[in-house]
């Protein structure tokens, strides 16, 4: 299994694409998913799960067969202060 952070987003989501293109499907995606209008970004692409962001540390133990995990998860607001 492959986790992409931040993979409803655009650059995660466009890295899921490329994986997809080299035939790798067991794909768990992590993201705030609370923003519906963020799912239209899987809508086309395969997946085996997605989890929101605030499960994500309580799940990650129970993962089996783990290779990768490809952080793109962030805060893209340009108005956050640092911290946030």
């Amino acid at each position: 299994m492959i986790i992409v952070t931040g993979g409803a987003g655009f650059i995660g989501s466009n890295l899921i694409w490329g994986l997809n293109q080299i035939g790798i499907e067991d794909i768990l995606v992590v993201d705030n998913l609370s923003q519906a209008d963020k799912h239209r970004n899987l809508n086309s692409l395969k997946i085996a799960d997605f989890l929101d962001k605030e499960d994500f540390l309580a799940e990650l133990p129970k993962l089996e067969n783990l290779q990768t995990i490809f952080h793109q998860g962030a805060c893209s607001s340009t108005t956050e202060t640092d911290g946030r």
